[in-house]
């Protein structure tokens, strides 16, 4: 016999699928996308997902991680280590025990499919919100493909019972899709975005006055200036004080923390004609020699490139230190020309790298706001005393934790930790055409696909070294030595 659960949930699903194309409520709220009612509706279609037979307690099930690169290792990197709880009463007080020790945890890379921010480039939002939905329902699902040539699923996983969306794009784009779609599912699971919990961490810092100034470090080709500055208002909501969003692209700073030699190149003595990074100018972005001083940048060894003359104009950023000073520097001072009375609170570390050289930024922080000059603290002012970094995987995972806790869905086991990681592969059976000589889709493939259909042009398998270079692998070992420490039995 059907319980109630099933019951309700049957008749939701047979409702689904006669309103598929109109509002679920008077307010106004969206429509599943179709590959949701799919995944609900449709046994025929590759998407579906039963569930009516999904556990009903997941309590016991892992945590999936979602991201568009190897970047979301740093979210798993935090739930191996954070300590913020008392793990019996769940109070906000570390207890030396690990707040998601006996947990599993699932991680999909969806490289193949990535950047996601092309896809707003290519104004292709319908086929970025299918992909990301695809990417749920796999966390959702218990099977894989063990090898990018299969044919046929024949691997075997848990099913997922939250999910921890850790792109940026995907976050702001599609979160809101994939909660619609898991609050239909009837399957008690639930996802948080990453930067939705940064910003949530940041906004809390707003004065008695309604006042709030804070900053955003993020990357390139990713969600926008303007679009950070819109979440982080509407979370403040009105206030009756003054809002302030410090925005700073940090060209460069997660390409020379991964070591690429057009922003980094540690065998170079001079300036490079290859070379992409900041250069000295006055528009935005551009190293303002009247603040060099300030910069305090790094000028031992080749940190800092010449032209063979030795004109300070030509300079050239050289180092992952001098990436983060001009950067920083770069926004204080911004701050400080903006005339702003309200000191900056926070800035958000919107790109899951910039958390590793976290010291690095504290330094120069500190470093700003004793800065003098004519016996004057220049940024001191406009700093808070209580200003913080904050690191938005870490913030998710204080979040992740308090919803499985209040939903009674924390493992609470006394096993090891497992950590499976998946990533995903151009399907073997693509036109030539569309690959490029490594191995990768054409940026015009990836980014032109069409919503709606059921081809299979991608495949999840599981993460190993046969899909990814050694400078993936040495830049996981190097920054998530937890991570690394779990997955290196299963890559070699």
């Amino acid at each position: 016999m059907m319980s109630g659960r099933h019951i309700q949930r049957s008749v939701t699903l047979v409702l689904l699928s006669l309103i598929l194309f109109s509002c679920r409520d008077e307010e106004g709220e969206e429509a599943l996308l179709p590959i949701a009612q799919k995944a609900l509706t449709d046994t025929a279609s590759m998407y579906y997902i039963d569930a009516d037979s999904y556990p009903q307690d997941i309590s016991g099930l892992p945590i999936g991680v979602l991201d568009c690169s190897v970047n979301g290792f740093e979210v798993v990197e935090r739930l191996l280590t954070l300590d913020r709880f008392d793990n019996i009463t769940g109070k906000p007080e570390p207890d030396g025990i690990i707040d998601f020790g006996g947990e599993n945890i699932q991680f999909l890379s969806d490289r193949a499919n990535g950047p996601y921010g092309g896809y707003i480039a290519k104004d292709n939002l319908d086929f970025l919100k299918e992909q990301v939905l695809s990417n749920t329902i796999f966390l959702m699902s218990d099977d894989f493909f063990n090898l990018a040539g299969d044919e046929y699923r024949s691997g075997f996983k848990e099913p997922v019972k939250m999910i921890i969306v850790s792109s940026p794009v995907a976050d702001l784009r599609v979160l809101p899709d994939i909660n619609n779609f898991l609050e239909q599912s009837g399957t008690g699971v639930k996802a948080i975005g990453v930067v939705e919990a940064g910003i949530q961490e940041a906004v809390s810092d707003v004065d008695e006055d309604g006042n709030l100034c804070v900053g955003v470090l993020f990357a390139p080709d990713g969600v926008s200036s303007i679009e950070y500055e819109s979440m982080i208002r509407k979370s403040v909501g009105n206030t009756g004080g003054k809002i302030q969003v410090l925005n700073q692209e940090a060209v460069g700073l997660d390409a020379a923390i991964k070591g690429d030699t057009a922003y980094v190149d540690t065998t170079a003595v001079v300036a490079r004609d290859s070379y992409a990074g900041p250069v000295a100018g006055v528009s935005y972005n551009n190293i303002d020699m009247s603040l060099f001083d300030r910069y305090g940048f790094d000028t031992q060894g080749n940190a800092l490139l010449y032209v063979r003359n030795g004109d300070i104009s030509g300079v050239q950023l050289n180092s992952v230190e001098n990436y983060a000073r001009f950067h920083l520097v770069s926004m204080i001072e911004r701050h400080r020309r903006s005339g702003s009375r309200v000191p900056i609170s926070s800035i958000i570390l919107a790109d899951g790298s910039y958390a590793q050289i976290r010291d690095i930024l504290e330094e120069v922080m500190d470093e700003l706001y004793n800065y003098r000059r004519g016996g004057i603290y220049l940024y001191r002012s406009g700093i808070s005393p209580d200003f913080r970094f904050i690191d938005p995987a870490e913030c998710a995972a204080v979040e992740a934790y308090k919803i499985l806790r209040n939903d009674r869905n924390l493992a609470l086991r006394g096993d090891l930790t497992r950590l499976e990681s998946f990533i995903t592969m151009p399907s073997a059976s693509l036109p030539e055409d569309a690959i490029n000589p490594d191995g990768t889709m054409k940026d015009d493939y990836r980014y032109g696909r069409q919503c709606g259909s059921e081809e299979l042009t991608t495949k999840v398998v599981p993460f190993s070294p046969r899909y990814v270079t050694p400078e993936i692998m040495n830049y996981i070992e190097r920054n998530n030595s937890e991570v690394y420490s779990l997955i290196r039995n299963y890559l070699y």
